[in-house]
């Protein structure tokens, strides 16, 4: 079968689907826009890389004859487009079907909300698709608040490779780790999981523990900065960027895996998912991806979102669990 991806070069998600799909003999080409090409060494190599011409939010408009000529030539079985947003906009104006369009968190959660011209640009291309695709139920109930056709959406979850996510033999010392891997940006709520570790901190000034944080984004200085002024910076390290084949390693040496994420754009809690498939235990916000993949009390604790005082609790739970508790949540 031969498919046309036209999505970002930036996305890890795609990244795994693409070489997935290539490794299980498909046909794979990639279109993506010049200025999004930073996994793109990631990519294996089997797959057709096909940068377009132009950049930026113009480029969504600017690249539709090159591409529609493009997939004209290659007679692709299938264009899988990711993203209701720009890419959705450019497959749609391309004319070429037929098109199975991933909505896959901002581009229905926050996109839409911005302007009237964007909930209607996301609604033609949604109605342009002939398959819609969802990672998560709870994202397809929120395309449902204003997508009122009753074209049926497909729910496909992330998976996890349990070949790589399972739980590793790490060395480990005898201070209890609690820990993050996500990108370092304001809507992943590492704010508040400083402000809750400070807290935890005053209250067990005994306690050994720590507190690693592991990716790389916009907010990273200003979080630093922050640690320094709540004077825990001595027990908290920014590991920064970490490769995707070293997480299960950094995840399986965490005793606590925790996701204060703010906002309801966690459209499937996947790297939760990543995290107990490591048999590492999460504390998690109540953000509707994570409230679909974690059991509340049995494979990890959510807390409402925002709240310093409820994370703070959460993390005294955990570190008082006894062995056996413990264990259990683990497996």
């Amino acid at each position: 079968m031969k498919i046309a991806f036209i999505s970002s070069g930036n996305s890890i998600h795609v990244k795994k689907i693409a070489n997935w799909l290539v490794n299980n003999n498909y046909d794979i080409t990639l279109y993506t826009l010049p200025n999004q090409t930073k996994l793109l060494d990631d990519f294996d190599k089997k797959i057709k890389i096909v940068k377009l011409p132009f950049a930026g939010k113009k480029g969504y408009y600017l690249n539709v004859p090159f591409l529609r000529r493009q997939l004209k030539k290659g007679k692709y079985d299938l264009i899988n487009c990711h993203y209701a947003s720009g890419y959705g906009t450019m497959a749609r104006l391309t004319r070429i079907h037929p098109i199975s369009l991933a909505v896959f968190g901002a581009d229905v959660y926050d996109y839409p909300y911005k302007s009237k011209a964007n909930m209607k640009r996301v609604i033609k291309n949604l109605d342009n698709a002939d398959v819609i695709t969802s990672t998560s139920n709870v994202m397809v109930k929120k395309v449902h608040e204003y997508y009122k056709n009753e074209k049926k959406i497909y729910v496909t979850p992330f998976g996890v490779d349990l070949n790589r996510f399972y739980p590793q033999d790490v060395e480990k010392d005898n201070v209890f780790e609690f820990g993050i891997v996500k990108k370092i940006e304001h809507k992943y709520g590492i704010d508040i999981l400083l402000k809750a570790y400070k807290n935890f901190i005053d209250e067990l000034p005994e306690s050994k523990t720590r507190l690693v944080i592991y990716g790389r984004g916009s907010a990273v200085e200003e979080y630093k900065e922050l640690a320094n002024k709540l004077g825990i910076d001595n027990s908290v390290e920014f590991k920064g960027f970490i490769q995707n084949e070293l997480v299960p390693k950094v995840l399986s040496h965490m005793d606590v895996a925790c996701f204060p994420s703010r906002l309801d754009s966690e459209s499937f809690g996947v790297a939760a998912v990543e995290a107990m498939a490591c048999g590492t235990p999460v504390i998690a916000s109540d953000a509707s991806g994570f409230t679909e993949v974690i059991e509340d009390g049995r494979t990890g604790i959510i807390v409402p979102k925002e709240d310093i005082t409820a994370f703070k609790e959460a993390m005294k739970k955990m570190y008082f669990m006894d062995k056996e508790q413990r264990k259990q949540m683990r497996q």
